[in-house]
């Protein structure tokens, strides 16, 4: 737990702000902590993606196969839709600057 001499307290981590200062007088306490996200966790991710693209696959199978191929032919529209309206909505949108003001349409002011 970090100690401030200033304030002679220790601090809890959760208790101070993201640069590593102390709360009370602003001295630095504490080392920033690391905020990048482990290479694991994206793994992680990419694989619930693949897993959840192969149960869909399945789905589809399990459709035509019982018979219910109108069903599978609206849902994998419904999907494709989704997905190129995703993509394009994602491809449209204006970047940001570091304020959050839109460069293209300036900030307020």
């Amino acid at each position: 737990m970090p100690w401030c001499e200033g304030c002679s307290k220790f601090w809890n981590p959760n208790s101070m702000p993201p640069d590593g200062s102390c709360p009370s007088c602003g001295d630095v306490i504490a080392e920033p902590p690391d905020t990048t996200v482990p290479w694991h966790f994206w793994l992680l991710a990419l694989l619930v993606v693949v897993y959840l693209g192969w149960r869909l696959v399945q789905l589809f199978q399990w459709l035509v196969g019982s018979g219910l191929t109108v069903i599978a032919v609206v849902l994998g529209t419904a999907l494709v839709g989704s997905v190129a309206w995703l993509g394009a909505w994602l491809w449209r949108r204006e970047p940001e600057d570091d304020e959050g003001a839109s460069v293209a349409g300036g900030g307020p002011g």
